[in-house]
């Protein structure tokens, strides 16, 4: 079976807003509301858990509810970081029977331009691998540099490559490496996919999608409304 998770506890408090970001309206959908109709629509996308706050969850169903999929949804709580809301989210997969060998998709619910494509994408690259990682290649010059004052070495940018959401892994392996992650760990781990690379598992690039950002800024949202106001996506 191919699983997906929907990131949707952060607060959005580094935007400055007092609605969480997913929650925003734009052009009368909530932000969260153009990825869950993506991602519940995917014709091979059997079943969904969403890790949401208590006051969020009914404004969260009224939005799978829009998405007339009519495929199972179910709700985990968030972590205290972003890993330990997957945790929470794969254990609740976990408990509806997902088996060893089962596909799961982790995704933000603050990207809304995924594309279905990315998504068949992510599952068809994970037949043949433990973790799938969309990425995008750096455009900048990297510096290195310890204390942000001083140049202590160049990075090569040919090398280097932005991480995206969704990832996607082969769930038993998945599940063992984040039940072996220390409480320590869960507040290094800046990325899904850092944790099968930690464990020593197989993981592989795919190419991502420049549209498909993440709105953790004003500028963020204000290029999503234009987007959205000029009819791009």
């Amino acid at each position: 079976m191919n699983i997906a998770i929907i990131l949707s506890g952060g607060t959005g408090t580094r935007m400055g807003l007092s609605t969480p970001k997913q929650y925003v309206e734009v052009n009368d959908k909530p932000i969260i509301q153009y990825c869950l109709d993506t991602i519940l629509n995917h014709k091979t996308v059997d079943y969904a858990v969403i890790a949401v706050a208590d006051d969020w969850v009914d404004f969260v169903r009224e939005c799978v509810e829009r998405s007339a999929s009519g495929k199972p949804v179910y709700y985990s709580k968030p972590g205290e970081t972003r890993q330990g809301s997957i945790i929470n989210a794969l254990k609740v997969a976990k408990e509806k029977g997902a088996a060893h060998e089962d596909i799961v998709l982790i995704h933000d619910a603050a990207r809304p331009l995924l594309t279905s494509q990315l998504i068949t994408e992510c599952f068809q690259a994970c037949k043949n691998a433990d973790a799938v990682l969309p990425v995008i290649p750096v455009k900048d010059t990297v510096y290195m540099s310890k204390d942000g004052q001083i140049i202590d070495s160049l990075l090569e940018r040919k090398t280097l490559w932005n991480g995206q959401a969704p990832e996607a892994f082969r769930f038993g392996s998945y599940y063992e490496a984040n039940m072996k992650l220390t409480s320590d760990d869960l507040l290094r781990i800046t990325g899904s996919t850092e944790v099968s690379y930690r464990a020593g598992l197989k993981c592989v690039l795919i190419p991502g999608d420049t549209n498909n950002f993440k709105i953790t800024t004003q500028e963020d949202l204000s290029n999503f409304e234009s987007m959205v106001k000029n009819e791009s996506i």
